[in-house]
């Protein structure tokens, strides 16, 4: 009832707000050291502090819990320890500054983002085909082949019957259409890349938002390599601001396949405009421009890509 008056009430959702923006900004307070004298259970050292200068256990070891028997389990996977909820929490609500945080040094607070992209990898993949409805999930692949043959039968049969006899003057000239060059190289080609690129964005979206970044990196480097947060900013380190874009994306694109939910796949794009705001210092406008220029940029890089490789394809075919 009372977070019900705090969201009903616009005086009361002002200061939840304002809380709320504070507690973004607040970089990942470290535990103060305890300045009780501590035996390790472990090795037997007198010592005052967090852990044991000897062999580093936890001066908080105690009997099992539930909470610590799950924590152990996770820790089996690598995803118990070193801040794994954390980096989820920071990452869904404030991913600027976590990332920000990060790159200045604060390391040990997160989960490492290169292992943590490989695990959603994996997570999504086990999304995309281990939940899946059994029956369901083949009729909808036996429905999308059956449409697909279907096309594929209607694009022949147009294309055969495209022979006909124009009449220029006293002359006939007989055009008609080769389908087998019609296929390939362009038609093809360019039919695969999409096809793979939309499969990989429904089945993985942790590689595809990777890979749309790492095709974005240059571009985006070439506008955030000097902001008003990182006026030196390597590009080494914007890979893995990068990474850890990617990640959050992943968060809520996972999240959103596992609740069939569309409007948290939308969230996912937006979050990705949020991350570089709050990790730049720059303007929304100034941010909004910026990713509207990489975006033109890299279609551009990809096209012209594109194009020579079917074109290499094409004269390959031809020799």
């Amino acid at each position: 009832m009372k977070a019900l008056s705090y969201i009903s009430d616009k005086g009361k959702r002002a200061v939840l707000l304002r809380a709320f923006h504070i507690w973004q900004r607040r970089p990942h307070e470290v535990a103060p050291l305890s300045e009780i004298s501590h035996e390790c259970a472990s090795c037997g050292s007198i010592f005052n502090g967090n852990f044991c200068p000897r062999c580093g256990q936890s001066a908080k070891v105690g009997r099992f819990s539930f909470k610590k028997a799950f924590l152990l389990f996770l820790d089996v996977w690598g995803v118990g320890n070193r801040g794994m909820f954390r980096s989820l929490r920071d990452l869904m609500f404030r991913p600027g500054y976590m990332i920000r945080d990060y790159i200045s040094g604060m390391q040990s607070a997160y989960f490492p983002p290169f292992k943590m992209f490989f695990l959603l990898a994996a997570l999504s993949l086990v999304v995309a085909h281990g939940f899946s409805l059994g029956s369901d999930g083949d009729e909808t692949k036996t429905d999308v082949n059956e449409k697909m043959e279907a096309v594929k039968q209607e694009m022949k049969q147009v294309k055969q019957e495209v022979s006909d006899e124009i009449s220029l003057g006293n002359k006939s000239f007989q055009v008609t259409m080769d389908t087998d060059n019609l296929d390939s190289p362009l038609l093809n080609k360019s039919h695969g890349f999409f096809k793979m690129m939309n499969t990989l964005r429904k089945n993985n979206p942790a590689i595809f938002s990777l890979l749309s970044l790492v095709i974005f990196s240059l571009p985006l480097y070439f506008f955030f390599r000097s902001t008003p947060t990182i006026p030196d900013l390597r590009y080494s380190e914007f890979i893995v601001a990068l990474v850890y874009t990617s990640n959050m994306y992943s968060i809520y694109s996972i999240a959103g396949n596992l609740l069939n939910s569309s409007i948290l796949k939308v969230i996912a794009f937006l979050m990705v405009f949020v991350a570089l705001k709050q990790f730049s210092g720059y303007s929304k406008r100034r941010v909004l421009w910026y990713l509207m220029l990489t975006v033109l940029f890299s279609l551009v890089i990809v096209v012209a890509l594109a194009a020579l490789g079917v074109y290499i394809a094409y004269l390959t075919s031809k020799g």
